[in-house]
């Protein structure tokens, strides 16, 4: 006798996140690969991959200009090097 395998249940907590959460295709800019996810909170998640090193950086933040801050120092960035923080 085969078990039947059914689909995998969301959870309530994933469902709630998933209605809060919008999430954008990834942009190009300088060999930089861009995505980001907002919420209702207005927090905002910035994904960066290079398309070289494949390097990934991922940083949260609650303020509009501070994710946008960052974009623009990450894009100024050279794409085809790892980038070190201290």
């Amino acid at each position: 006798m085969q078990k039947k395998i059914g689909k995998p249940r969301k959870s309530e907590n994933f469902i709630e996140n998933e209605n809060k959460c919008k999430s954008f295709a990834p942009v190009n800019r300088n060999g930089w690969w861009i995505k980001f996810s907002t919420s209702k909170d207005n927090s905002i998640l910035l994904l960066f991959t290079s398309m070289f090193t494949g390097q990934t950086i991922v940083r949260f933040f609650q303020e509009e200009n501070e994710a946008v801050q960052f974009i623009n120092f990450i894009v100024e960035k050279n794409a085809t090097k790892e980038l070190i923080f201290e």
